[in-house]
């Protein structure tokens, strides 16, 4: 279990590289920890506002800069538009303005896209956070799935995170929440 989780442990995003982070990449390097069991969990971390949030590492395929975006008229505010990605148009929805969370991030976050898997979608489509923090593994057992809310719709939770590190010099825990990004833009596929 130790090598496990040295080999596949977090993968911390490096923002003063230029190249996006490609997630198929990442993937291909952790499939060898993955078990059958569901005994671990691989998610891409992110914050919106003042909260961490998370999505199955193999619903994404990288992170990016935002580059220029084209707003689309008469779209829902949470489409901030369209962009070409490498000769394949895109469209952006802003998961924190979707999710209605008002507050605004702190310190330095930048703001990135994850790139969805073509699972997700029928049109390729990027989901624009405040800032992507890791690629994580964690065990079942971290995950509480009592949060479950999917037979509600509302608000596509699948499950709570419990995080275990340091904060602040002292052991500490802190929440991210597991979404259901396949349910959440299946919702809105007629506005994409």
């Amino acid at each position: 279990w130790q090598f496990l989780e040295e080999k596949m442990g977090t993968y911390t995003m490096n923002y003063e590289e230029e190249e996006p982070v490609v997630i198929e990449n990442i993937r291909k390097s952790t499939a060898s920890g993955r078990t059958r069991d569901g005994g671990t969990h691989q998610f891409v971390e992110f914050i919106l506002g003042h909260e961490n949030f998370a999505v199955n590492l193999f619903h994404t395929r990288e992170v990016i800069t935002p580059t220029e975006i084209t707003p689309l008229p008469n779209a829902p505010a949470y489409i901030t538009g369209i962009m070409d990605l490498r000769g394949i148009i895109t469209t952006i929805v802003d998961l924190k303005q979707m999710m209605n969370i008002q507050t605004s991030s702190d310190g330095k976050k930048r703001a990135r896209i994850i790139i969805l898997d073509q699972d997700i979608s029928k049109k390729p489509v990027g989901i624009l956070v405040d800032d992507v923090s890791s690629v994580t593994t964690y065990a079942a057992g971290d995950i509480d799935h009592d949060a479950d809310d999917t037979a509600h719709r509302g608000r596509s939770i699948l499950g709570v995170i419990r995080r275990k590190g340091k904060e602040g010099g002292k052991d500490g825990h802190s929440l991210v929440l597991w979404l259901d990004i396949h349910a959440m833009i299946d919702r809105i596929s007629g506005e994409i």
